[in-house]
């Protein structure tokens, strides 16, 4: 997989009016030109202790590697 199969993704984010912008860094930072469909929801905690974000992704393996 590469990043370039990504199609969708969808952040789940730990206090995201505080978040956002660095998230949203950090996104374009990745997939530079690329732009798959993004959906954040923020979240009161996920699972780890300290944990700030979470993604889940959906890939496309028809999408040239």
């Amino acid at each position: 997989m590469t990043r370039g199969q990504i199609v969708s993704q969808t952040l789940y984010v730990v206090d995201l009016v505080r978040n956002a912008e660095v998230v949203a860094k950090a996104n374009r930072a990745y997939f530079g030109a690329h732009r798959p469909v993004s959906t954040a929801l923020g979240v009161t905690e996920l699972t780890f202790p300290g944990q700030l974000v979470e993604i889940s992704c959906v890939i496309d393996t028809k999408l040239p590697a």
